[in-house]
């Protein structure tokens, strides 16, 4: 049997954080880990083994052979746990839900988490009017930035969860996803600080992309 631990040392850690961004081939991972295509190789078979990753062949115009592209075969989370009376370890399979929690959970501002939690749970419901959810760093303080189309009545909703709710602690915004991505792409209040800017739902992968596409400019 595999050891997940193993699965998770420094070097296999690396392949997973990079193909957790997009498809590699072992070339291309080498040359990111700055070591050979047979250690690559040797580590892509094992967490292959482990049902980490997947690959897929695709038609290599250039050269006429198909190439290997790795990617993650899942969403998953290593969890470990070593609270009083319970202490144990297991990989999760991840759902929609495991995923927003997570994202809160690993968030540097741990006072706000069970807030976050809360407002989740409250909107979950209609979680279908949202297209996103961020937490943002405005100054010293925290902004919860929803992106939907309809904002009149997300506003409507996020205000009666406000009244519901003693010292929220977090600042909430509600925008159109145009408009958002116009002040991410001018580092606009909420999103002055683009790289305290945390995404924690983005049912379409747009919010991230944005970010992601906008500090990649700021370093170029």
């Amino acid at each position: 049997m595999i050891e997940l631990a193993n699965m998770f040392t420094e070097q296999k850690w690396n392949i997973l954080k990079s193909l957790s961004m997009k498809s590699y081939s072992p070339l291309q991972l080498a040359k990111l880990s700055n070591t050979s295509i047979a250690n690559i190789s040797q580590q892509l078979r094992l967490l292959e083994a482990a049902s980490l990753v997947k690959k897929e062949k695709i038609s290599n115009r250039d050269k006429g052979k198909p190439r290997t592209l790795f990617s993650l075969s899942d969403d998953y989370a290593y969890l470990v746990s070593t609270m009083n009376n319970f202490a144990n370890k297991r990989l999760l399979k991840l759902t929609e839900h495991h995923e927003t929690i997570l994202r809160i959970w690993f968030l540097d501002h741990v006072s706000s988490h069970y807030h976050l939690e809360k407002f989740y749970w409250f909107i979950e419901p209609n979680l279908d009017m949202l297209n996103s959810f961020a937490v943002a760093s405005v100054g010293n303080n925290l902004e919860l930035v929803l992106l939907a189309e309809d904002v009149k009545n997300v506003r409507e909703i996020v205000n009666s969860f406000s009244r519901k709710v003693d010292d929220f602690g977090l600042g909430i915004t509600v925008l159109r996803p145009s408009d958002a991505f116009k002040r991410i792409n001018t580092s606009r209040e909420p999103f002055s600080e683009l790289r305290n800017t945390h995404v924690i739902y983005d049912s379409k992968g747009d919010l991230s992309i944005a970010l992601k596409n906008a500090l990649g400019d700021i370093h170029a």
